[in-house]
């Protein structure tokens, strides 16, 4: 196994940390520098959940991508995920909402994809009011968060995406790929974890039949808007996105792949330290930047 640049050290680093308030701020010292306002959307129960809004340099009415981070459905953060979205809106000029969103086990599914259909609603609700544009509205997200977010947008009407950016992630429930079997103990995400997730979200074993929780079982993906993907080498996931992508160009759905090669899951907030990240993020920048209005 051959790592990237920078991306063992930062294995070792991320490991280091005893909390996530020290994670955060390692991996955010270096981040841009973009104006953020703290919000609030009401969930799919109706409960207050956070919001950051980051504000690119385009003017207004600016396009926006609803970004969801990641953690298995069980954890994650908007501030641990805060590099990676301020570098896409850095680099794009796009406008970003990332938003936390209800977690398993308290909160099974569909409790976190609910959550992100209202915050998709209220975005768009809302949007003229923040000088942001709902005709160009983008979904992204990062692991746990890029499946709801490509769940979201099979749930969503045609045409009323712009696109998707999905780092890594989870399409499917097939446990046997070849990612899974080679990278099954890790570095990184493991198998046993990823099954532990599985159970702790979708308890009633509904994954082999409910495209909303593995999007690659959707009997169509026509409908979805332009996607790029972005796999990690060292990942079980990688082979979720191969086949995913695969899915997409095959019903004619514009889809772009980014390969890279020597990182493991989660490398897109460790631009600190692993230049292949920095590199991946200029490159979704720059495919955001192509989207056209949906309206």
């Amino acid at each position: 196994m051959t790592f990237a640049p920078g991306m063992e050290e930062a294995l070792r680093r991320h490991e280091s940390f005893a909390r996530e308030d020290e994670a955060v701020a390692f991996w955010a010292e270096t981040a841009p520098q973009v104006p953020t306002v703290e919000m609030t959307y009401p969930g799919g129960a109706g409960q207050p959940q956070t919001v950051r809004l980051y504000r690119g340099h385009l003017p207004a009415p600016a396009p926006v991508i609803l970004y969801i981070h990641g953690g298995g459905w069980v954890g994650g953060s908007i501030a641990i995920n805060d590099p990676a979205v301020r570098a896409l809106v850095a680099e794009s000029g796009w406008s970003a909402v990332s938003i936390s969103y209800r977690f398993a086990p308290q909160h099974p599914y569909p409790a976190a994809l609910q959550d992100v259909g209202a915050a998709l609603r209220w975005l768009r609700d809302k949007a003229s009011g923040l000088g942001l544009d709902a005709g160009r509205v983008a979904i992204g997200g990062a692991s746990a968060g890029a499946n709801l977010a490509a769940a979201a947008a099979l749930a969503e009407p045609e045409g009323s995406l712009a696109g998707m950016v999905l780092f890594y992630g989870i399409f499917g429930a097939d446990m046997e790929t070849a990612s899974y079997s080679t990278h099954a103990d890790g570095p990184g995400l493991t198998r046993a974890r990823m099954a532990e997730f599985f159970d702790l979200y979708d308890p009633v074993n509904l994954r082999r039949t409910d495209a909303m929780i593995a999007p690659a079982l959707a009997p169509s993906l026509r409908a979805l808007p332009p996607a790029l993907l972005v796999v990690a080498e060292i990942d079980v996931l990688a082979d979720d996105s191969r086949a995913f992508a695969t899915r997409l160009r095959a019903e004619q759905v514009p889809t772009e792949v980014i390969e890279v090669a020597g990182v493991t899951h989660g490398f897109i907030n460790r631009g600190r330290m692993v230049p292949a990240a920095r590199d991946t993020l200029t490159r979704a920048a720059a495919f955001l930047s192509t989207l056209e209005p949906r309206r």
